[in-house]
């Protein structure tokens, strides 16, 4: 099995890359190691040709075992080794395949130069990888003149096409890239500003809770699902008891502390299917799909329960009075609402602290 390592990064990628790099290094390697297997090493002229490939497959091998023993060899460690040590093959490739030129063309290796432009993106933010693409680019651009160069002087026939389609290309995919991502970047904020935009107008600021429009088009869906399905649905409204003597006698900036608590000690015994929102004030909505009435009972006495067993600190236990109405066939919202806010009203004339059923 693949190395399961860094869940705690705060890069959610790096897991998923840590599991590419597991499965594709051994293949890179094994590739280079028969690419350099294939080789005359007695023909080739230079340390480069006859040994980059076997160094590079020997050092993918070391990178390998380094995600194995990943409790002490940093993923971010491995990665970037792999990212300069591909980065400087390349650079040496571009110079040692200009040197022969003119004699034997551009190499097929000169096809993988600008897969370090993609990496670039995968191992450093996207404003560093634009600026280390940069800096790659330029040094290609630099060992290029120092192979050129004494080969022109000498007056040595250069493909000049073969050149310039190296360089123009290398130079589009490295644009190409950085707009890619500017592009990706730039949906990625329109999103985050639409999310934040729906969480404002759906949200209520105090207890980060539904608000009345986000429980309405709630209810809306859940009355649809309840007339196709038959499933039970059920809606309590809960208003808090003599909540306007809190305020009186410690100041607003207590209540909205108390309406916080609340919110959290009600979500404690909520299931994760139900929807709590704020109606208004110190009132309170549940929606609890696929609930009939008995459940709905139950839950609510359970929440009174809670309420009692958690008050606020220094303060006396804040109590409900609940009212539930169950969907019947042909309920719209509005009337569904009102038959719980009738119960809630025939608790609160009780004395509170109540559940009263529609």
């Amino acid at each position: 099995m693949p190395p399961q390592p860094f869940l705690e990064d705060p890069d959610s990628t790096a897991p998923l890359r840590a599991r590419a790099y597991f499965f594709i290094l051994p293949v890179v390697a094994w590739a280079a190691l028969f690419a350099w297997s294939q080789l005359d090493i007695a023909s080739e002229e230079t340390f480069y040709e006859k040994y980059s490939l076997l160094i590079m497959a020997i050092w993918l091998g070391v990178c390998w075992i380094g995600l194995l023993v990943h409790r002490w060899v940093n993923f971010h460690t491995v990665e970037r080794g792999v990212f300069w040590s591909a980065a400087l093959l390349m650079v040496l490739n571009i110079y040692y395949n200009l040197l022969a030129l003119s004699s034997e063309g551009l190499w097929n290796s000169s096809l993988w130069v600008a897969v370090v432009f993609v990496m670039a993106y995968f191992v450093f933010s996207p404003r560093q990888a634009w600026l280390v693409s940069l800096g790659i680019f330029a040094a290609f651009v630099l060992v290029g003149l120092l192979a050129l160069l004494p080969q022109s002087l000498q007056g040595l026939p250069l493909d000049q096409n073969a050149i310039v389609q190296l360089y123009v290309s290398q130079l589009c995919y490295l644009i190409l890239f950085r707009l890619l991502v500017l592009s990706k970047e730039h949906s990625m904020q329109v999103r985050l500003e639409a999310a934040r935009f729906y969480a404002l107008a759906h949200t209520d600021p105090l207890t980060n809770t539904a608000n009345r429009r986000s429980i309405m088009e709630a209810l809306h869906r859940l009355l649809e699902h309840h007339q196709k399905t038959g499933e039970p649905l059920s809606l309590v409204l809960l208003d808090l008891d003599r909540f306007k003597q809190i305020n009186d006698q410690y100041g607003h900036e207590m209540g909205d502390k108390v309406l916080i608590h609340i919110v959290q000690t009600l979500k404690q015994s909520l299931r994760s299917g139900d929807l709590l929102g704020r109606w208004g004030g110190e009132e309170f909505v549940l929606l609890l799909p696929n609930t009939p009435l008995q459940e709905a009972q139950q839950l609510c006495e359970q929440l009174q329960q809670q309420l009692a067993e958690h008050p606020m600190d220094n303060l006396r236990p804040v109590s409900a009075s609940s009212g539930i109405a169950t969907a019947v066939p042909g309920d719209t919202p509005d009337y569904l609402i009102s038959r719980a806010d009738t119960a809630m009203y025939l608790s609160k004339q009780a004395g509170g602290n109540r559940v009263e059923v529609a």
